[in-house]
């Protein structure tokens, strides 16, 4: 080989040489500390496809996990999880319900911030039987519930989610009474007052604490209030014993001409008021006997309502809302001065002859619900002197009597087939019905519904012969108590 073919050798290679060091610097000749930073800000996925493409990427992924934990490797990125508490409140109040159940399953802390009631209070101030902002109604529940417990209840109250049982069947049939307290539901089965203690999942014991006698024939009404328990039954006689102990206060026979079928108590139990088919309404003071130590109900006032008498309520504003049978041209309402007796407002001359109301409930000091045998509750205001608001059975069946949560939650019981129809008084229509299902089942076996009761999770019934109970919480108790034996 002559000197001229070494140089012509030198020379190209020596180009070679030049064009590897001009050409463009990619990401495989970077340094392994870089390309494992650059590498930490993948997903798993394309970490492990990096180290099966080139042997640098997997050495650089190798020396990240030597040098770091495989937890801290994403130390540098932003995270929900690394964001304080306040923050992610202010963020988790922008979803809505079912993406607020998705962030609660992430892990432990987001379920912790999103079962905050901050975010779900305004959500429980609008819910359905369990909002609970009644005080009266709030009184009657066994627990004060969480902003998402109710939420969670109102959407079962909504969608008619309910477990029924039978609590309590008799053998003859009665026109039974309802009373219910946080701790005990009271029920009156022919000419006695029964307490069942409740049971933490809203069903009731089999046993009884105390059993209330007094009457000689059915309690057609009684009312359970400020520690007291006070009656009114067929025999004409008004009756009243202590709540807590069971101990008998008095007892007043023929106060009336006939059956006494409206009780009320009000003014923190000093007044009692009592109404009789005889047409008179009779107001009571609760004075004490220093001669035997008692309590001693003396009569105030009577006033003539020049009708039957069905239903008497009290606010606490000192106005009695008296129901009359409604027939012979006299109102079905009759609004009375409490202190003085005086008729201070008549309502529902406009309604049909033979429109009587049958029960009565106040929501606040100038609006109350009534309903009767005219198959309409209605919401009365006192300051436009009718009523602004109607609901109407669908089933041309006689309206006996209405529970509520004073808020937004109209519960009504029909006089036929134990039919229970839940509304929300914000629509005209009703949610669903119920049918309470009868002591024996068979042809002809069909109960009105006498009483009802309820609280923010559970619904009582009364027919003739059986107690029942709607539990909108989801547990059932029958099935709890067999498995804790």
């Amino acid at each position: 080989m002559s000197a001229l073919d070494l140089a012509q050798i030198s020379d190209c290679l020596r180009r070679i040489r030049d064009q590897q060091c001009r050409r463009r610097v990619n990401i495989q000749d970077l340094p392994s500390p870089v390309l494992g930073h650059i590498l930490s800000f993948c997903d798993p996925a394309s970490r492990y496809n990096a180290a099966q493409a080139s042997t640098c990427f997997s050495t650089a992924l190798a020396e990240i996990e030597i040098s770091n934990p495989a937890s801290d490797i994403n130390d540098n990125m932003l995270s929900l999880d690394g964001l304080p508490s306040d923050v992610l409140l202010t963020l988790f109040k922008y979803l809505d319900r079912s993406s607020l159940g998705s962030v609660a399953q992430v892990c432990s802390r987001f379920r912790d911030i999103s079962y905050s009631d901050c975010l779900w209070i305004e959500a429980s101030r609008k819910a359905l039987a369990s909002n609970q902002l009644d005080a009266a109604s709030r009184a009657r529940c066994q627990e004060t519930l969480s902003a998402r417990d109710k939420v969670r209840l109102g959407k079962a109250w909504i969608q008619g989610d309910t477990l029924e049982s039978l609590v309590a069947v008799q053998n003859t049939k009665f026109m039974p009474r309802l009373q219910l307290e946080a701790k005990r539901l009271w029920v009156a089965w022919g000419n006695r007052i029964w307490c069942h203690p409740r049971l933490p999942d809203g069903g009731i014991a089999k046993t009884t604490s105390r059993m209330l006698r007094g009457h000689s024939d059915d309690v057609s009404k009684f009312v359970v209030s400020d520690g007291m328990v006070v009656s009114g039954g067929r025999d004409r006689s008004l009756c009243a014993w202590n709540a807590n102990s069971g101990e008998f206060l008095f007892a007043r026979r023929y106060c009336h001409g006939g059956e006494i079928s409206a009780v009320d108590v009000t003014a923190r139990g000093a007044v009692l008021i009592t109404g009789s088919r005889d047409k008179n309404v009779l107001v009571w003071n609760i004075r004490e006997d220093p001669d035997r130590d008692a309590l001693l109900p003396v009569p105030v006032h009577r006033t003539c309502v020049e009708d039957r008498v069905w239903s008497v309520a009290a606010n606490d504003m000192g106005l009695l809302a008296v129901g009359t049978a409604g027939t012979k041209g006299v109102p079905p309402l009759r609004l009375y001065d409490l202190a003085s007796g005086t008729n201070v407002l008549d309502m529902g001359t406009e309604l049909k002859n033979g429109a009587g109301m049958l029960d009565m409930a106040w929501l606040s000091s100038s609006t109350f619900l009534a309903c009767g045998y005219d198959t309409f509750t209605r919401l009365w205001d006192t300051r436009c002197r009718t009523y602004v608001r109607s609901w109407e059975e669908p089933y041309d069946d006689s309206v006996y009597c209405l529970a509520t949560d004073k808020v937004n939650c109209l519960v009504t019981g029909t006089a036929r087939s134990g039919r229970v129809r839940i509304w929300d008084m914000r629509s005209s229509g009703f949610l669903y019905m119920k049918h309470a299902s009868p002591a024996r089942q068979g042809y002809g076996q069909t109960s009105p519904v006498y009483s009802m009761a309820m609280d923010a999770a559970n619904l009582y019934v009364a027919l003739d012969q059986s107690l029942n109970h709607f539990g909108f919480s989801g547990q059932d108790h029958k099935r709890q108590r067999r498995r804790r034996f």
